[in-house]
């Protein structure tokens, strides 16, 4: 790092942290968002983005969102003053020397502590819903689950990472994207974190657990009525590490012939009652990363039912009563996979 950008750094990272102990890590995060957009790195504001809610006829309290969101297009070139051509040979855009150089000093990151390990946080330059922050591991190291990879992150890892930001944060909804499941950037571990759009107290899986009825000895809850096949741990943060991470051990074991080709999606958020947490796990296809009948890639938003579309075309279709409430069912319904092997 070049000694002014270190400074620079080091500078904002001050003030975010007072920031962070008084008012805590979401303010933080919010500051830092404004902290680029002032600065003019962060250019997206979400003004392009047009959203439309689909009910269902006959259960009014069932919806899924569509979003039509040109600048998503954009995402995998990268959005810097350099070109790609001219980064480092790694080219990761979640490691600090490819920002620096990319950006040109323009995108800072704040370093978050959790647990054992230490996260960058950084604003994301393409934007699915307001205040959305990317969570990157300092260590360059892979998004690979350890499941299908040793040298993956450990499910407990995972499960923990999650649950305990979000328990810091609980003004977002906090995500992984598995590789397969919706994950851009497979080589860098990063978690996503976002706030809701306005008039969306809950997204529609959240909706569909809320329906549902008790819960196993192990805390899990299977959520039914929903196209995907999902399970949900509700609880304190201690609570829904061990238990998730021991229901996914076991969970892993069962589905070990199939495991080549199974991804995740995991969804996190506190409540903001002291360090109660949701944990959300759905199952993905490694093969199945696309939904069918409306396109777009799928990732841990669309298994909650909003709906992110970048193809030209897409802000057409929602427009002229292409895209529905079935036809969002339907592509959801290609996403599934039974939570057990047959």
């Amino acid at each position: 790092m070049s000694p002014d950008y270190e400074n620079s750094w080091l500078t904002l990272n001050g003030r975010l942290r007072q920031l962070e102990r008084v008012s805590g890590l979401g303010a933080a995060l919010r500051e830092l968002e404004c902290h680029h957009l002032n600065n003019g790195f962060l250019t997206d504001t979400l003004w392009q983005v047009e959203s439309r809610s689909f009910s269902d006829p006959d259960h009014p309290e069932r919806f899924f969102r569509a979003q039509y969101n040109p600048r998503r297009a954009h995402r995998f070139r990268g959005a810097g003053r350099t070109l790609a051509a001219d980064l480092p040979a790694h080219g990761c855009f979640l490691c600090r020397d490819t920002i620096e150089l990319q950006q040109q000093g323009a995108q800072l990151g704040y370093r978050i502590e959790s647990g054992k390990r230490v996260f960058f946080a950084l604003t994301n330059p393409f934007p699915v819903l307001p205040g959305h922050i990317v969570v990157a591991s300092e260590e360059h190291r892979t998004q690979e689950w350890g499941f299908r990879d040793p040298s993956g992150v450990a499910v407990e890892e995972l499960v923990e990472d999650l649950v305990l930001l979000s328990a810091r944060m609980p003004e977002y909804v906090g995500f992984y994207n598995g590789i397969g499941g919706g994950c851009s950037i497979p080589e860098h571990l990063h978690y996503q974190f976002v706030t809701r759009p306005g008039g969306v107290a809950a997204f529609p899986l959240e909706l569909a657990a809320r329906s549902g009825r008790g819960k196993n000895a192990d805390a899990s809850m299977l959520i039914r009525h929903y196209p995907v096949e999902a399970v949900v741990w509700t609880g304190s943060t201690d609570l829904v590490v061990t238990c998730a991470s021991d229901w996914l051990t076991a969970w892993a074991r069962r589905n070990g012939t199939r495991l080549d080709d199974l991804s995740a999606n995991f969804v996190a958020t506190g409540d903001g009652c002291g360090d109660r947490v949701s944990l959300y796990f759905v199952p993905r296809r490694r093969s199945q990363s696309r939904l069918r009948g409306v396109g777009g890639v799928a990732g841990a938003l669309e298994v909650l039912g909003e709906v992110v579309l970048a193809d030209p075309d897409a802000g057409t279709r929602l427009r002229d009563g292409s895209i529905n409430y079935f036809s969002l069912q339907s592509a959801l319904e290609s996403l599934h996979i039974p939570l057990e092997p047959a």
